[in-house]
C-alpha cells in the first residue's frame, strides 16, 4: 500500500502524532529516488510515499535496523499506539469497540455456512488448507452445479495475506453476499454466476489476523504467526516462489518483510500454490490488499515491463476498472521492488492475469491500515463493477483489448 500525493509535511507529522500513543513506532525516511526506495523495501515495509519521502510503522527491530543501515535517512521518529478496548478480555478474538462490524475469523465461518446452506444448488464450501496454527483456511465455491466436465472459466479472489489488512476480508466477505443476493434477479449477475466458477478465500492468513486483535486491541501485525528462531511471522506475500528474495524483501527474521527460509516455506502460501496447481480453469486472480487505492499488476520483482501483448491486456483491464473505482493503475514495481509477491508467481508461472487491490483509504492519514467500520460500504461498492469486470474477463482475458492490436 502506498500513497502519492502532495501533501504539507507539517500536517503530516502532526496527524500522525494526534492519531497515536506509543506502542509501535512512526518513522518518516527521505527517499528522493526509487533505487532509494528499493532500498528500504528490503528492510521494511513501505506504507506511504509522499513526494521525496517514505512513511510507514515499524517495529522496534525494524527501527533498530533502519537506525543501523540508514541513519542518514531517517527525519523523524516516534513510539504511536492503536485503538483498543479498554478492560478487555485479553484473549478476547474480537475487534476493538465501533469496530465489530469487521469479521473475525469464527464469523467469516458462520457467514460462509450460512450461504452454503441457503444455496445449495450454486455454493459449495472448501477448505484450502491448514495455516501454522491448524487452523482450517476457510474457502467458497460459487457457481452452478450443473455442468458436468464441461470446462468453466474460474476466477479466485484472496483476502487477508497481512493481518493488519481487515478491510481486505470484508470486501470478498460482501462480493459474496452480494452475488448470492442478486443472483435469479439481477441480469448480469446472473447471466456471469451461470457461466462462470468464482471461487472466494477471504481470509488466507488467519492467525495473523486474530492475532492483530486478539484482546481488543490493534498491534499493527503484518505476517503470519510462525515461529521464527527468536521472533515470529513470515511475510507471506514475499514468500512465493518466482522471483523469490531477489529484492524489496529480506531475509531477516525480525523484519516485517521477511521471505521465509525458502520459497512456499509457509502452508498458507503452499495452500494457495496448490489451489491454483490442481485448478486450471483460473484465468484470473484478485488479491486484495489495503491501503492506498492502486491497481497492481506484474511485475512488482522487477523493473521492466511483462511486454507484448499481454502488457496490453493488464494495462487496458487496470484503466478499465480505474474508471470505476478511481484507484490508480500502474506496475507494481514503479513503487518500489517487491519480489516473491502472488501476482508475479500467479502470472509467472501459470500465465494467470493477476492484479492486487490496493483498498481504501488513500493515505495512513485517512486511517491506514484500520480505517473504521465506516469505510466497509463505500469500499466495497466502489469494487463491485471492477469485481464483475474481472468474473467476466476470466472467460477470454484477451477481449480486453482490440484483436486488431496485433
Amino acid at each position: 500500500m502506498i500513497i502519492r500525493s502532495v501533501l504539507v509535511l507539517g500536517f503530516l507529522l502532526a496527524a500522525s502524532k494526534a492519531a497515536f500513543a506509543s506502542d509501535a513506532n512512526f518513522v518518516h525516511l527521505h527517499a528522493p529516488t526509487k533505487e532509494v526506495r528499493n532500498k528500504l523495501a528490503s528492510m521494511i515495509h513501505i506504507d506511504s510515499i509522499v513526494e521525496d519521502s517514505v512513511y510507514s510503522v515499524v517495529s522496534d527491530d525494524d527501527l533498530a535496523t533502519l537506525k543501523k543501515n540508514v541513519p542518514d535517512l531517517l527525519v523523524e521518529t516516534h513510539g504511536i499506539d492503536f485503538k483498543q478496548t479498554k478492560g478487555a478480555d485479553p484473549t478476547d478474538l474480537e475487534f476493538p469497540k465501533g469496530d465489530e462490524a469487521f469479521h473475525t475469523y469464527q464469523e467469516v465461518i458462520k457467514e460462509l455456512n450460512q450461504h452454503a446452506a441457503k444455496h445449495t444448488d450454486m455454493v459449495e464450501l472448501f477448505e484450502l488448507g491448514k495455516t501454522v496454527e491448524g487452523n482450517s483456511i476457510p474457502g467458497i465455491k460459487i457457481g452452478r452445479k450443473d455442468h458436468g466436465n464441461a470446462f468453466i472459466p474460474a476466477i479466485f479472489f484472496v483476502g487477508a495475506h497481512h493481518a493488519r489488512e481487515h478491510l481486505s476480508t470484508e470486501v470478498p466477505m460482501h462480493l459474496i453476499n452480494y452475488l448470492l443476493t442478486e443472483y435469479g434477479t439481477n441480469p448480469r449477475v446472473t447471466q456471469l454466476l451461470d457461466s462462470r466458477i468464482i471461487y472466494f478465500v477471504p481470509m488466507l492468513n488467519v492467525d495473523g489476523a486474530m492475532y492483530d486483535i486478539t484482546g481488543r486491541k490493534y498491534k499493527s501485525w503484518r505476517k503470519n504467526r510462525v515461529k521464527n528462531s527468536r521472533t515470529y511471522g513470515v511475510d507471506l506475500n514475499r514468500n512465493y516462489g518466482f522471483g523469490w528474495g531477489t529484492g524489496g524483501s529480506s531475509r531477516s527474521e525480525s523484519s516485517d518483510v521477511y521471505m521465509g527460509p525458502q520459497p512456499f516455506s509457509e502452508p498458507e502460501t503452499v495452500a494457495v500454490k496448490d489451489f491454483v496447481e490442481t485448478h486450471p480453469e483460473i484465468r484470473v486472480l484478485l488479491s486484495f490488499h489495503t491501503f492506498s487505492e492502486l491497481i497492481l499488476y506484474p511485475w512488482g520483482g522487477k523493473s521492466e515491463g511483462i511486454g507484448g501483448r499481454d502488457q496490453a491486456v493488464f494495462e487496458s483491464m487496470a484503466q478499465t476498472m480505474a474508471k470505476w473505482n478511481k484507484y490508480t493503475p500502474e506496475q507494481a514495481s514503479d513503487l518500489y521492488i517487491a519480489s516473491g509477491d502472488t501476482c508475479d508467481w500467479a502470472y509467472g508461472e501459470h500465465n494467470i492475469f493477476c492484479f492486487t487491490f490496493e483498498l481504501s483509504p488513500k493515505s495512513m492519514w485517512n486511517g491506514g491500515f484500520y480505517p473504521g467500520a465506516s469505510s466497509i460500504e463505500p469500499t466495497f461498492r466502489a469494487n463491485i463493477e471492477p469485481a464483475l469486470y474481472l468474473i467476466d474477463k476470466a472467460g477470454d482475458p484477451y477481449s480486453a483489448i482490440a484483436p486488431t492490436l496485433f
